[in-house]
């Protein structure tokens, strides 16, 4: 009986919920007003019940809707709300409802669409490009363009730290190729603002000096949105990119799916030098280099985020990103001439090498947050997934010749190799508000586990497996963490301060060389920051942050990359990590001056370094730990208006840098460089028409003198200039940009000091000419956030050269 009861209940509440809502909005002069937001709300709590958006001739229907009392709204960027109370009993048409121009929000909208800001806090500075006309481009581009952040080679730095990259305050585990690769098949429509954390709180993982963190958009129109993306680029080849982004949103679900597929074809030319030594001394030769690499690829990328409010008070997160870069195929033509001291004649070695790469990357993210109380209190919980998946392969012929260009010998191998790694990680977070504090506390283990394998034949005269050259190296890292960090503010004063505790657990295993690698410590990384308001315009802050850089697995793998015969790269299985100790202090002025003064030392840091044999006239660069580096620096940042039409960013950076390393190959045990140089960036926005549809953006990023290890890079000058024209009422953005303007990007990387003297210059295509064309349906009009005040006024892989 009791299931009867239940079944004809059912059948009755469904009979009342036959009542259709149909009918049709229009403006002032009698025109369809298309994806403008329909809802019902409750009559007394104002909840909402049902949601809808108008189709392209202004059309809604709300089909099934229990008949009772509803407040209805309609509303569209641009229009005054339009509310009435409505009490359904049967089907009902509501015809030709007129919404009226609000001029006011329309100018707020002209204001945001604009330009981006910057907000100043404690210990990071937020950039909000969300609805700019940097939102156009993809998330690389974004980060390239942010305030004080410097990229190369795939790494990002701030105010001389390594950064690590996160999403959603959730960490992105890949190599700087598979970054480039994820950031810029991310729209930049789905990027909110950047945040540049110089100072990161306990509650990021204490591996990198500095967080850059990008929070993505909230979708709050209701129903569906899409863009399809196109973009072509060409310096000596050409490259496309088409990408489509999707959006949905209802009152429980908010979803973002974005694919790319990117085929490419890339030129790299490298032209490198290196004067060996006799045992007295004297200069014995010189060996000159060119390179000519040419690489095919078709990756394609998928990513998306997924939020499902299941109530008031919890929420879940999906976050998943998949990267395919199967086929990849790189032909290099690698020509060395040697010249001995004295000498007039030339002899050599010409050498060709074809290399073969499949890789699969993704990633899974789940997440759960729960509010607990009305002060913000929060518990979260998420787990993740991270996959790299590479298979490669090499085949390299030389090909020598004596000073009468007459053949005198050849040698040819291949290799056959893969690497695998897996890392899961599981972490709790609690956010409470204790009185007048803010307690925020937290668990997290991870677990990494990395599989290489590299088989070395010798193809010379037949073809045999060389055991010396092959290895099978496993890497398998735990790290248990666990953090607190306590917050206050006083009207004048705020303070920050958290620990962060890590207990890693290490062992990696070299067949070949016989050799386990164990490591066990326990790392205490605190932070500290003091902010006090000295009026209305100024502010000064004090902090402190010690962090670790844990070696890359690509690093660590002991296998030798051949560039020719006397140029090869090598991992080292006996890497250690390095610790950092940095203090800034800070000084903003009416939000829009932004100083910081500040010391990094880093022990054991991790680079590459180098070293010529001028016994075997054999150069190796390998990973290395130096014994310390350190830096001293003045940055600022200044955001300006110069007029209503023009926004103007500019970053400086006046630093001196010292390292000192091992020199393996000089006499000198130690070896100590240093150098004194000064970094600039500057953007400039500029509106060329009346009504903000045509924008031009100019940049330009100059570095006088920096260190890379033993490398000394001097004088790179990076320039851009862009156009963006928005089309039809929106629907479309048209851009245009050229880059590397002088041809100057590139600049060679020098080392020299005792009796080492190399130096290579890369240059790859930079000077590029792109232009991309966005065309966006559905519900495009309405922005990922409702237009409001500016938000100023609310206060895996192996590292490249370089950083």
């Amino acid at each position: 009986m009791k299931l009867i009861s239940i079944l004809l209940l059912f059948t009755s509440l469904s009979t009342f919920a036959q009542i259709n809502l149909t009918g049709n909005l229009i403006d002032s002069d009698g025109a369809p007003i298309a994806f403008a937001n329909v809802v019902l709300l409750d009559v007394e709590e104002g909840t909402f019940k049902y949601g809808t958006s108008t189709d392209e001739t202004g059309n809604f229907s709300f089909p099934n809707v229990i008949n009772g009392d509803y407040n209805f709204n309609a509303s569209f960027v641009g229009y005054v709300t339009l509310s009435r109370k409505l009490t359904l009993q049967k089907n009902t048409a509501l015809n030709n409802l007129t919404l009226e121009t609000d001029a006011a929000q329309l100018d707020a909208v002209t204001i945001i669409a604009e330009k981006p800001t910057i907000e100043r806090k404690s210990d990071r500075l937020i950039f909000n490009v969300e609805n700019t006309t940097l939102s156009t481009g993809n998330a690389s581009q974004i980060l390239q363009s942010t305030p004080g952040v410097f990229e190369m080679n795939g790494t990002y730095t701030v105010k001389g730290s390594v950064a690590q990259v996160y999403i959603n305050n959730k960490r992105v585990y890949l190599s700087n190729e598979e970054l480039e690769q994820l950031l810029s098949g991310y729209s930049g429509e789905n990027v909110k603002s950047v945040e540049v954390i110089h100072n990161p709180p306990a509650l990021y993982d204490a591996e990198g000096g500095a967080v850059i963190n990008i929070v993505t958009s909230k979708n709050v129109s209701l129903g569906y949105k899409g863009s399809l993306t196109g973009k072509y680029e060409i310096d000596t080849f050409a490259k496309y990119n088409i990408g489509t982004s999707q959006y949905y949103k209802n009152n429980w679900l908010n979803v973002y799916a974005n694919y790319n597929f990117n085929p490419r074809k890339d030129l790299t030319l490298e032209e490198s030098q290196v004067g060996f030594f006799n045992n007295d001394g004297t200069r014995s030769s010189r060996w000159f280099t060119d390179l000519n690499s040419v690489s095919r690829s078709q990756s394609h990328a998928f990513n998306t985020i997924i939020d499902i409010n299941i109530n008031e008070k919890n929420s879940l997160s999906i976050l998943g990103y998949l990267g395919l870069d199967n086929g990849r195929e790189v032909d290099t033509d690698v020509n060395t001439l040697i010249l001995p001291q004295g000498g007039t004649m030339f002899s050599g070695f010409n050498t060709d090498s074809s290399t073969g790469r499949d890789a699969t990357i993704g990633s899974l993210n789940l997440g759960w947050i729960n509010i607990m109380n009305d002060n913000g209190g929060t518990l979260s919980v998420e787990g993740s997934y991270f996959f790299t998946e590479v298979d490669n392969g090499q085949d390299f012929f030389s090909t020598f010749f004596d000073d009468t260009q007459t053949t005198s010998s050849t040698n040819s191998f291949n290799t056959v190799g893969f690497q695998d790694i897996n890392i899961f990680t599981a972490k709790a977070d609690y956010l409470n508000q204790i009185g007048a504090y803010s307690l925020s506390a937290g668990l997290k283990y991870s677990d990494i586990s990395s599989q290489s394998k590299q088989d070395f034949f010798d193809t010379n005269m037949g073809s045999s497996i060389d055991p010396s050259l092959s290895d099978n190296y496993s890497y398998d890292e735990h790290i248990y963490a666990a953090y607190a960090q306590l917050e206050r503010e006083w009207t004048k004063w705020s303070f920050t301060g958290g620990l962060r505790l890590e207990q890693t657990d290490v062992v990696g295993d070299s067949e070949t060389l016989g050799l386990v690698n164990s490591q066990n410590y326990l790392g205490f990384f605190p932070n500290i920051s003091v902010t006090h308001n000295l009026n209305e315009k100024n502010d000064l802050s004090l902090s402190y942050k010690r962090s670790i850089e844990r070696p890359r697995y690509g690093d660590l793998n002991p296998f030798n990359n051949f560039i020719n015969d006397n140029n090869i790269e090598s991992g080292n299985p006996n890497l250690q990590p390095a610790f950092t100790n940095k203090v800034t202090l800070g000084w903003t002025y009416d939000y829009e001056l932004f100083v910081d003064a500040y010391y990094i030392y880093t022990k054991g840091i991790l680079d590459n370094l180098p070293f010529q044999n001028n016994n075997t006239n054999v150069l190796t660069t390998q990973s290395a730990n130096l014994n310390y580096e350190f830096q001293y620096s003045v940055d600022a940042t200044l955001i300006k208006y110069p007029t209503e039409k023009w926004t103007s960013l500019t970053s400086v950076s006046a630093f001196y840098m010292e390292n000192e390393f091992k020199a393996i190959q000089s006499i000198s045990e130690n070896q100590r460089l240093n150098t004194t140089g000064f970094f600039i960036q500057t953007q400039n926005l500029f509106e060329l028409s009346k009504d903000g549809t045509l924008n031009m953006l100019i940049e330009a990023d100059y570095i006088t003198s920096i260190l890379f290890g033993s490398y000394k890079y001097e004088n790179m000058l990076a320039s851009s200039i862009g156009f963006s024209k928005r089309l039809w009422n929106d629907r479309a953005i048209l851009t245009a940009k050229y880059s590397d303007i002088f041809l100057s990007q590139n600049q060679p990387f020098v080392s020299r000091y005792a009796n080492q003297d190399n130096r290579v210059l890369t240059i790859p295509e930079t000077q590029l000419f792109t232009i991309g064309f966005t065309y966006k349906f559905g519900n495009f009009r309405l922005d990922n956030r409702e237009p409001e005040a500016s938000e100023e006024l609310e206060r895996t892989g192996k590292k490249t050269k370089g950083l």
